[in-house]
């Protein structure tokens, strides 16, 4: 997204996710960048006394205010196991802490720099399901699909991104979508794993799968973080 809105600057972008703590930090650091960067910085702070401590203690915290749930995210973010985002049934944040020497919690020039990115009035950001994208979009739009991933081992199954699993019948209705968007004549792409599931939901001619070899920084078993393969998936 980033890239694209720097080098197109004039490009129209809409961006939706089902996860409404990151559409919440898009905003407050969008609109209230001073006040995130103050209260990350006030984390840090604490953090260094007592790593352990405090990072369970802000784990468990229900902060109601849109600036702390927004350093609370970020927070967990920069200090749990390999920076993984994942919640329980009950929609609370489960990761460990990390181990980390001397995390680096508050990036202020990053965040002004994105902050300024966000403020583009070509942005829009919208909290929903993927298939509510659809009306949207129209002929000729780009469209990337960026889902939770098909777990390719028991050690690596991290599709809980909000409380509701992103199950083999989403990733259906995924597909469908995709299709739908084929027919209509825009541009698609998705990233996801290699996995058997997801080259046989887009197996048919009009769809390009090329495989990437990556590290996998957040497999359970430190020896199965390297040598594996993501693969994306195009119509053009």
């Amino acid at each position: 997204m980033f890239n694209l809105l720097a080098k197109h600057p004039d490009m129209k972008c809409h961006v939706s996710d089902l996860n409404s703590d990151l559409i919440l930090a898009y905003l407050a650091i969008r609109d209230k960048v001073t006040e995130v960067i103050e209260s990350l910085e006030n984390h840090s702070k604490k953090y260094e006394k007592n790593q352990s401590k405090y990072y369970y203690h802000v784990r468990e915290s229900e902060p109601t205010s849109q600036i702390e749930k927004v350093s609370r995210l970020i927070f967990l973010n920069k200090t749990c196991f390999n920076g993984l985002y994942r919640v329980n049934s009950k929609g609370k944040f489960n990761v460990p802490l990390g181990r980390y020497t001397n995390p680096n919690i508050v990036n202020r020039e990053n965040l002004l720099t994105v902050s300024r990115t966000l403020q583009s009035s070509n942005l829009e950001f919208f909290c929903r399901d993927f298939e509510q994208s659809l009306h949207d979009i129209k002929k000729g739009d780009f469209v990337y699909f960026d889902p939770p991933y098909q777990p390719v081992s028991n050690t690596a199954n991290f599709t809980s991104y909000t409380n509701r699993s992103f199950t083999d019948d989403d990733l259906e209705r995924l597909a469908n979508l995709a299709e739908k968007l084929d027919s209509m004549g825009c541009k698609v792409l998705l990233s996801n794993s290699k996995s058997k599931i997801v080259e046989n939901s887009f197996s048919s001619s009009k769809w390009k799968i090329k495989e990437i070899r990556v590290n996998r920084a957040i497999n359970s078993n430190s020896k199965k973080r390297t040598g594996h393969s993501e693969i994306l998936v195009k119509n053009y």
